[in-house]
């Protein structure tokens, strides 16, 4: 999905819509009722702990063909992730973010067809850089 995050609305203080920037600049929202972006080197669940997905050592169980967790809709990647054969490498985190991304689609979008291209025989889009 060739999109970024661009915004966050809602009502109240309850998250409502997650917004999203394509690389031309088309700006769309997207229905949310959650958002988790985590970011760093401590692998703590804290909360999410308690929420009846599968763990192993401290570690969430994926399907390493999708990257989803026990629950539908959660998706685990990156060292917090964890199946058989599972390398703690950065690369290994890129490959995950691709395929979790490509599942998650199919959730989001259910039916929709998804056109994947390669970002090397694409080329960079003009403008950017």
């Amino acid at each position: 999905m060739p999109c970024q995050l661009d915004s966050l609305a809602g009502d109240n203080g309850q998250l409502t819509h997650v917004g999203v920037a394509t690389m031309d600049g088309e700006r769309r929202l997207l229905k949310a009722d959650a958002m988790l972006a985590f970011f760093g080197l401590a692998m703590t669940l804290g909360p999410i702990a308690d929420w009846g997905l599968a763990l192993e050592h401290d570690h969430i169980v994926v399907d390493p063909a999708t990257s989803a967790a026990s629950l539908p809709g959660v998706f685990a990647i990156g060292d917090i992730a964890r199946y058989p054969g599972k390398l703690k490498l950065i690369l290994q985190g890129f490959s995950e973010a691709a395929v979790a991304a490509h599942a998650a689609k199919a959730v989001v979008h259910p039916g929709e067809v998804m056109h994947f291209e390669y970002s090397t025989s694409r080329g960079v889009p003009a403008g950017a850089g």
